[in-house]
């Protein structure tokens, strides 16, 4: 009879393992895929068209590009500065 609850225990427990695996599967996915949409949107503020918009549309697409520059240029600081400090003595 213990065996048996020690198995049902265990079988329990790998049910609740795997339901964390599978949630931690689609996390990422659902990161990954939100990733790409805001690659895409910011593709399409880095690209369009300009010369047809207002000023207020211009300026606020300007400044978008602007800050998605920052954020990439930061990003790439970053990511310097770290393989700085691991490839020094």
């Amino acid at each position: 009879m213990g065996n048996l609850m020690a198995m049902k225990a265990e079988e329990v427990q790998l049910k609740k393992e795997r339901w964390e695996k599978d949630l931690m599967i689609e996390q990422r996915k659902l990161d990954i895929e939100e990733r790409r949409l805001q690659w895409e949107q910011e593709q399409k503020i880095m690209f369009c068209d300009t010369s047809n918009m207002d000023v207020n549309q211009k300026a606020y697409m300007l400044a978008k590009r602007a800050q998605f520059a920052k954020a990439a240029s930061a990003s790439v600081g970053d990511t310097a500065s770290v393989g700085d400090a691991t490839s020094s003595p």
